[in-house]
């Protein structure tokens, strides 16, 4: 058996057995609350990196220095909502065997529609946060195309990670909006998935309609909750095929509580929201790198500095370098 697999058993198991004991108490309440709080260690897929194959994050400079600022004490990985995503079908690609599940599933919408938070956040596309990596061979942290698309224009750096202690990252799957390019293997996959997200469903409605109707809201409310966690973070692990050169993983986060979004207002007119990801220490190993972009300005005492942050935190064994790519900006580079 899978790990996924076995993830996913046990989930249903315990749902069952929490349906199986009857009486709804306190203790009822505070167990079912307890396992929903569990689906963000659901396993979505058997993923796994290839040897010789690198994680490689982007970001701008500010992002980078903000993560790892002196005074936290153990810096973290941001993960940015997806309502900034620069691809506008973000989300929306769907394998027609989810779609079928999510159907059959609308009762869901009946415990979250006067969820006020919920509902923006669904009118909006702000239910689901992530961190994203390009991967490829050695050269994939000093790329032309990343330092101008994610790199901001070439005045950022990029992380390249090494992903140990549980920090799970999964491949992007990627395929026209009709699915016309799916192969035999990627279409079992998809089936596989629907089978699962299935049961769960199944096994979630079962609970709330044995839930006498005094309680039936607050119970089908959690439920809802945690379903739509797992079905949203599916949907945002599917690109367009037009995006599949860049090999993405993904790290996601769907509906996370109000306390864990942390805002970011450093851009002129423009709100970002972000939780904070797996810490430094579960990403960067002695086979990491921090590589100042092409554009930044004074790049010795960037790459200094950067040096001086990572070993503040006790990372010392990490390597800071210099992009070694002659890049040409559009604009004159601004001050960083």
């Amino acid at each position: 058996m899978t790990d996924v697999r076995r993830s996913w058993d046990n989930l249903i198991a315990e749902l069952r057995h929490i349906r199986e004991r009857g009486a709804v108490d306190a203790s009822y309440f505070m167990t079912i609350r307890s396992l929903f709080e569990k689906i963000p260690e659901l396993l979505l897929y058997d993923d796994f990196l290839d040897t010789g194959i690198n994680l490689v994050h982007y970001t701008t400079w500010k992002n980078a220095l903000d993560m790892l600022n002196p005074d936290h004490e153990d810096p973290v990985l941001r993960m940015y909502n997806y309502e900034q995503s620069n691809d506008p079908d973000e989300g929306q690609i769907r394998p027609p065997e989810w779609e079928e599940v999510e159907r059959e599933a609308n009762w869901l919408d009946e415990f979250l529609k006067d969820d006020s938070r919920w509902a923006e956040d669904m009118k909006f596309g702000g239910s689901t946060y992530g961190c994203s990596f390009s991967s490829g061979p050695s050269d994939v942290e000093d790329d032309l195309t990343y330092w101008r698309l994610y790199g901001n224009d070439g005045q950022g750096c990029s992380l390249k990670i090494s992903p140990t202690h549980g920090a799970r990252v999964y491949k992007v799957r990627y395929q026209d909006k009709n699915f016309g390019t799916r192969s035999e293997c990627q279409k079992k996959e998809d089936e596989q998935v629907a089978e699962r997200l299935k049961m769960l469903f199944e096994a979630g409605k079962e609970t709330v309609d044995c839930t006498p109707d005094s309680h039936r809201n607050i119970v089908g409310k959690t439920v809802a909750e945690g379903l739509r966690r797992v079905i949203y973070a599916y949907y945002h692990l599917i690109k367009h095929i037009a995006y599949a050169g860049e090999q993405e993983w993904r790290m996601i986060a769907v509906m996370p509580k109000p306390d864990q979004i942390r805002y970011d207002t450093a851009s002129e007119n423009l709100v970002k929201r972000y939780v904070e990801g797996p810490a430094f220490r579960q990403l960067l190993s002695s086979a990491s790198a921090v590589t100042i972009g092409p554009a930044v300005l004074n790049r010795g005492a960037a790459r200094a500095y950067f040096g001086h942050l990572t070993m503040g935190h006790g990372m010392d064994y990490v390597l800071v370098k210099n992009s070694n790519k002659t890049y040409r900006q559009t604009s004159s580079p601004k001050p960083v």
